[in-house]
């Protein structure tokens, strides 16, 4: 065959062979896209409150993954960094995005008492509930006035005020805001003094944080131990290739080598959450 057309051939082969790809792969592509904004889309106008698009973060999510994959093969040309960059790359949003939920709900754990307390002022100055929650959103500090704030948006809105308590209760996901939102529950449906009600509950809050925070002061060595471990690899590993770059390579060119990472990566994050199971200790 004259190499001219032997040329044209493969090409309109290889042309075929990215169309049947891209249609075969374009539905699952358009479930997967969509199944990571329904994620992105409840953390952040859920759980952080935040006006950011669902796709948009989506798109930053694909490009932080074509980012670290690209650095990953610059790095060191061949499949594992290029794999090991877009596995990071991917996680990236996501552990972001959770370490801010995180940070927000122990705000939000922090500011409760504060939130009770105004709660029962306001009650004891003769405003009904809802007038004592928009004290709370109107001169306490964010996130709390956010969450409460948001309620109260849901309760003008049309929502039953017990509706607009539940959601916030599931929207928030801590026990001490749960504790709080059923106690109005039941004093909307059975009555009672409001104000001593707040106070009990503000003295039993305050002490369960003290109790947690004892424990917290109590297992920090330990969970400092847990960090540690699972850095160390890493270090050890980056010290070893500043000393022998040649057999550091071998780790991720040879068979044998990239059984034992495999092998290390699997022990060191069984030890990581071992060591963080035995401290998670529920008050």
């Amino acid at each position: 065959m004259d190499p001219a057309a032997l040329n044209i051939l493969v090409n309109v082969l290889a042309f075929a062979a990215v169309f049947v790809g891209v249609l075969a792969g374009a539905e699952p592509l358009r479930r997967w896209v969509l199944g990571q904004e329904r994620v992105y889309g409840h953390i952040l106008r859920t759980s952080l409150l935040l006006d950011v698009r669902p796709r948009s973060a989506t798109w930053f999510g694909a490009g932080c993954v074509a980012a670290a994959a690209a650095a990953g093969y610059l790095f060191m040309p061949g499949l594992v960094a290029p794999a090991a960059g877009g596995a990071l790359g991917a996680a990236a949003p996501m552990i972001t995005l959770r370490v801010l939920r995180a940070r927000r709900r122990a705000k939000l754990d922090e500011q409760l008492v504060d939130g009770i307390q105004s709660l029962a002022g306001g009650v004891r100055a003769g405003l009904n509930l809802v007038g004592a929650m928009e004290l709370v959103a109107r001169n306490l500090p964010a996130p709390i006035s956010q969450e409460f704030g948001h309620l109260l948006r849901e309760y003008e809105y049309g929502t039953p005020i017990e509706t607009a308590m539940a959601n916030a209760a599931g929207r928030i996901a801590l026990p001490n805001y749960r504790l709080v939102f059923s106690a109005l529950q039941t004093h909307r449906e059975r009555g009672g003094d409001l104000g001593s009600t707040l106070d009990r509950i503000a003295e039993s809050v305050r002490e369960i944080q003290r109790l947690e925070n004892r424990i917290e002061a109590l297992t920090a060595q330990n969970r400092a131990a847990a960090r540690w471990m699972g850095a160390m690899p890493a270090v050890i590993l980056a010290i070893l290739y500043l000393i022998d770059p040649a057999g550091v390579g071998m780790l991720f060119t040879d068979t044998v080598g990239k059984i034992l990472l495999v092998a290390i990566v699997a022990m060191n994050a069984v030890g990581f959450a071992w060591i963080r199971q035995i401290v998670s200790i529920d008050v």
